[in-house]
């Protein structure tokens, strides 16, 4: 019959050609030449590997429109589970100071939450995160803290830390997490400075 006689002819150009006729490889022992079939590939497998590009392309649509001075993203794209495991306020409070969307005397003042950038607890001009963490003389004590577990865990100390670097950093996570629970830093901007915030905290 004419149609067995076509589907004939399709399958010996496909068993003599598959490459030109796009033929999909069946088993191992399927060979054209010396190209061998591609290893046979779970499903798990290949979503996994749609899952990192995917992702990948997520990190790179990221990193072209955040803010490199005040964020930097973290090497694994995986959420940091030291953090998700930290209590809800700590954790918010740690997002927030990483972003630099949070309860700052210069953040505040910028959003129209605050009449003045100044540090609520030594008067500073600028209450930055570079300022709380490193400056603030009502934090001292806790800063010691947090330097020195720092410089154990990278060989770096305060002056080689940008606080976007430090927050991007996972062996520093810790450290941080223990500045927050000792301090105030991130829930107030100090005593003195008037605020009316609104989505902050």
């Amino acid at each position: 019959m004419e149609g067995n006689e076509k589907a004939d002819e399709w399958a010996k150009q496909a068993a003599e050609e598959p490459d030109a006729w796009e033929v999909e490889w069946l088993r191992y022992g399927d060979q054209y030449g010396v190209r061998r079939m591609p290893p046979l590939r779970s499903l798990a497998n290949l979503r996994r590997e749609i899952a990192e590009k995917k992702w990948g392309e997520a990190r790179s649509w990221t990193e072209e429109r955040v803010r490199r001075r005040k964020y930097k993203l973290a090497r694994d794209q995986r959420p940091n589970w030291m953090v998700e495991q930290a209590p809800k306020h700590l954790a918010g409070r740690f997002h927030q100071l990483r972003t630099g969307h949070c309860r700052t005397g210069q953040y505040l003042e910028w959003t129209r939450n605050a009449d003045s950038a100044a540090c609520g607890w030594c008067q500073y001009r600028t209450q930055t995160r570079e300022h709380l963490f490193k400056h603030c003389r009502k934090w001292k004590r806790q800063q010691k803290v947090l330097w020195a577990e720092i410089q154990k865990e990278t060989g770096k100390g305060k002056d080689s830390h940008a606080i976007r670097d430090l927050f991007a950093d996972e062996r520093c996570t810790s450290a941080i997490l223990d500045f927050l629970r000792t301090t105030e830093v991130g829930s107030r901007v100090g005593p003195r400075v008037k605020t009316t915030v609104a989505g902050v905290g």
